[in-house]
């Protein structure tokens, strides 16, 4: 299944700007480091954050591309059941 959705917010700049679009997919064997991934966090919701680190458990360490984005501390370890899909591309707002 493909997802379309908006961007919002800085936390992911340079790469993925306020307003654009992600195309999302369920469809992916197996996450791995520095893929984009939509996850629906307990706490803060649907967030798009960068795979930094992959436990042998397989919880996922996430973060941002930007200073200004939610820290890794904050989110802490997410089960890759919350991973609503991975980025597989990019549509520019401008």
């Amino acid at each position: 299944m493909l997802r379309l959705m908006k961007v919002k917010g800085e936390n992911m700049s340079p790469q993925l700007q306020d307003g654009d679009f992600v195309c999302i997919s369920r469809w992916y064997r197996k996450l791995k480091i520095g893929q984009i991934v939509v996850v629906d966090h307990a706490l803060y919701g649907l967030i798009i954050k960068k795979v930094l680190h992959i436990a042998p458990d397989g919880q996922l360490w996430l973060g941002g591309e930007n200073n200004k984005s939610l820290q890794s501390e904050r989110i802490g370890w997410v089960s890759p059941r919350r991973v609503v899909g991975k980025v597989i591309r990019r549509i520019c707002s401008s």
